[in-house]
């Protein structure tokens, strides 16, 4: 992956053609409605008013058309945004000369030349007035220059930055951004935070500071983007002011779309809501829990350490962020033995990471177990029955996952999603796609009920998104089954999905198990 960020596939479905089309016939109301008060309003500034809006109003059209028709390739959407605002703007005119009973609107759509023709005898002469002052011609051509501008530059832009936001590929979806409730310190040199970021995206938390006020008047925001691939996350620096009684936040973009690879989004997700919830709670209850530059913030790590790095680890840990994992090793290694203990549980936790990003599972297992002993935490119980099972100690990883699971029922430390999901990758990538069905049931279960399919309610719960899921656990269930018990597994669904998730794996099944005539639901 070149970039460091998000980058459209320059995919243009028919279907966004298509709906670009059926925009630019349902300008035309706007257009009329525009035309009218133009022609009977005397107040200039009323009529600049309607302009703006009349550009709204096409700029929210092309984005529609933009969002429907899942376009990707933000150069050719532009255009059709483009082809949105001249139709509209041209619409408005031949309403105008209509009402100024020139000709039929219909007619005069279909005749150019004559809409020309009546524009510049209307140029030339001073049919027009503000305040007793006749309008001199050029004025007038100037006016109608700005005018076609703003009609067509806003519908252009609004859907070319449409077709810039992020989409996943695999589930033919829109990414759901989600605002972080973690407020995060003012960045006040963007250029050098932007830089940092793009060349070790893996120090996020590193880059973000903490924001020690309860109501700053200055902080600065994550937007998070996930869906089957890497997480996106935009950053804003945003300003509260007041204008009398009202509160103005003004926002001043830090980075867009920046891509996270590696990283987990529920569990960037987790830990500024936990954080969150700490802030609200008072300063007593987030001492522990600092979003700076801790390993934890760079690595992805239970986030109950020391509130700084141990300076012995500082290059460690920087090598582990840049994806050194040999220098990573080199330079925490000798503080393994160490006799101050946060020293030696941050050179422990290190050794591991570095040596299961290695595939040294051995030596991974050994630094787990000794780092479960230090810090026995869910966090790492789960790294431990992971690299259990890639050493081929499956039981022993279940066990671990158990008391993971159990414990974390009541610390709420992470997401149980993110648990049972880490679980079911570390089974299927040792093999062992057998052992993870049972896991796999269970997150079949959490897609039940009348909202059970909600994008916004599975990113409350933590749970992944139901396309996500259907994507990701396709290969597992074919690994199993052959093709008409895997439909029968994913049609058991059916009768407990809400109506959006019933139409949405009927569609899948069909594409998926195109081989299969049809399929009867097995009871639940």
């Amino acid at each position: 992956m070149n970039s460091p960020y998000y980058a459209p596939s320059g995919r243009l479905p028919a279907q966004a053609i298509v709906a670009a089309a059926a925009c630019a016939l349902f300008v035309a109301i706007p257009a009329w409605l525009y035309a009218w008060l133009t022609f009977h309003s005397p107040l200039v500034l009323l009529n600049w008013l309607a302009m703006c809006v009349f550009a709204a109003v096409m700029g929210a059209a092309a984005r529609l058309a933009a969002r429907q028709g899942k376009a990707r390739t933000p150069l050719w959407m532009g255009c059709l945004g483009l082809a949105i605002g001249i139709a509209g703007w041209y619409a408005h005119w031949a309403a105008w000369f209509a009402i100024a009973d020139v000709g039929g609107f219909t007619s005069l759509l279909g005749d150019p030349h004559a809409m020309w023709s009546y524009a510049m005898l209307l140029a030339g002469s001073e049919v027009r007035g503000i305040m007793g002052i006749q309008l001199d011609s050029s004025v007038l051509v100037a006016g109608w220059i700005v005018e076609f501008i703003l009609l067509t530059s806003l519908p252009r832009s609004l859907a070319r930055a449409s077709a810039e936001e992020p989409f996943c590929e695999s589930t033919n979806s829109w990414v759901t951004p989600c605002e972080l409730p973690r407020k995060f310190a003012w960045i006040d040199e963007p250029d050098i935070a932007v830089h940092r970021l793009e060349t070790a995206p893996g120090e996020l938390f590193a880059v973000l500071g903490e924001c020690r006020e309860t109501a700053p008047a200055r902080y600065s925001t994550v937007t998070l983007y996930r869906g089957a691939g890497d997480p996106f996350v935009s950053i804003d620096n945003v300003m509260i002011g007041h204008d009398g009684r009202q509160e103005k936040k003004t926002r001043h973009p830090v980075i867009a779309y920046l891509r996270l690879p590696g990283m987990d989004a529920e569990w960037i997700a987790a830990r500024c809501t936990a954080a969150a919830a700490e802030a609200q709670a008072g300063p007593a209850a987030g001492s522990g829990a600092d979003a700076g530059s801790n390993t934890g913030s760079a690595t992805g790590s239970d986030n109950r350490q020391a509130p700084a790095d141990p300076p012995e680890l500082v290059e460690a840990i920087a090598h582990l962020a840049a994806g050194r994992f040999e220098e990573t090793l080199a330079g925490a290694m000798p503080h393994t033995e160490a006799a101050q203990d946060q020293l030696r549980i941050d050179a422990i936790r290190l050794c591991a990471m570095a040596s299961a990003q290695l595939g040294r599972w051995d030596d991974a297992q050994r630094y787990w177990n000794a780092l479960c002993s230090e810090e026995p935490s869910v966090f790492n119980a789960l790294q431990t029955g992971c690299n259990y099972v890639m050493i081929g100690e499956t039981s022993r990883g279940e066990e671990w996952i158990a008391w993971a699971r159990e414990r974390n029922a009541d610390s709420h430390e992470i997401p149980d999603t993110q648990i049972v999901t880490s679980f079911i990758s570390a089974l299927t990538q040792s093999g062992q796609p057998a052992r993870a069905m049972p896991y796999l049931d269970a997150m079949r279960r959490l897609y039940s009920g009348p909202a059970g399919t909600d994008p916004t309610v599975l990113f409350v719960r933590r749970v992944p998104l139901f396309g996500i899921f259907l994507q990701n656990s396709l290969p597992i269930v074919r690994a199993v089954l052959d093709d008409e018990k895997g439909r029968a597994w994913y049609a058991t669904m059916l009768p407990h999905l809400d109506q959006e998730g019933k139409e949405t794996l009927n569609t899948w099944l069909a594409k998926n198990f195109a081989s299969m005539t049809s399929a009867t639901p097995a009871s639940a």
